[in-house]
């Protein structure tokens, strides 16, 4: 059984190297669910041999200024290269109870934590899917293993670990392409998720930067999500996020806002796209 939610707090803190321009994060965790969560790392590495990268609700509550909701598993992203074995095999191969599609439960000293592995093979990526969201999918998540930064994780009770977290704008991009497979809940939560991150003091520039830079491809696939989500069918997405306690103030203006950065920072050249320009002044 999956390790259920319970209150948490955040601390973030700053780096450990003094004059060091890039520092490395520090997220304090509060709370036995969180805990469990992080004594899965070492465990899931362990198991493995290989690093873990966080992606899904832990990453985003590493990466957030101001975190707003709790999260109940370890979201990860494996790069598999041919010949590689997958890490859900060799979880399952030490020990860990197959639990979902594409997951399992890893037995920690604090109890089971649900682990789902999301793999990125090589031949996902040649040749790339024709659908717009599955190659979304693929490209977001590699790119997310290719770009992860370390952060260090405390939590009550558990020794520390620094481990690799998916990047804000990886994130974005993800999340992006899993709304169009989740329940109405999930849905609101990833949609918030995208919210919170263009919009954070903390993250907002990484998102922006970060997506403007990327691939080509992801940038159109992404873009083509964006306006999905935030444009064509923003009266559905508000009502969605406004359906989840955390996402009850949003107003339209804000999906507003968060259309036309994301539009800024993924349309090919400079400036909005033009039909945004109109919603945005609503």
């Amino acid at each position: 059984m999956a390790v259920r939610s319970s209150r948490r707090g955040i601390r973030r803190g700053g780096g450990s190297v003094s004059g060091n321009p890039n520092p490395i994060a520090t997220v304090q965790l509060h709370g036995p669910v969180m805990a469990a969560i992080v004594a899965a790392i070492p465990v899931t590495a362990r198991d493995t041999g290989r690093p873990v990268i966080v992606v899904g609700g832990l990453a985003v509550l590493c990466r957030l200024s101001r975190p707003y909701r709790a999260t109940t598993d370890l979201d990860t992203v494996s790069r598999l290269h041919a010949g590689q074995v997958g890490q859900l095999e060799l979880l399952i191969a030490a020990g860990a109870r197959p639990s979902g599609p594409a997951g399992v439960q890893v037995q920690t000293a604090l109890g089971p934590v649900q682990v789902d592995v999301l793999e990125v093979t090589d031949a996902d990526l040649s040749p790339l899917p024709e659908d717009p969201t599955d190659r979304l999918h693929v490209l977001s998540h590699a790119w997310a293993a290719q770009t992860a930064t370390p952060v260090h994780l405390a939590a009550d009770d558990t020794p520390p670990v620094t481990v690799l977290v998916a990047r804000p704008a990886a994130l974005v991009a993800m999340k992006l392409q899993s709304v169009m497979n989740r329940g109405a809940a999930k849905e609101g939560t990833d949609l918030l998720d995208i919210m919170r991150l263009t919009t954070d003091p903390t993250t907002a520039v990484a998102v922006i930067d970060g997506l403007s830079t990327a691939d080509d491809r992801l940038k159109a696939d992404a873009l083509l999500h964006a306006r999905r989500w935030f444009h064509d069918n923003a009266a559905r997405t508000l009502q969605r996020i406004r359906n989840i306690p955390e996402g009850a103030p949003t107003t339209a203006d804000d999906l507003a806002l968060v259309a036309e950065l994301l539009s800024a920072a993924l349309e090919p050249g400079a400036g909005r796209a033009p039909e945004l320009d109109d919603h945005a002044t609503e």
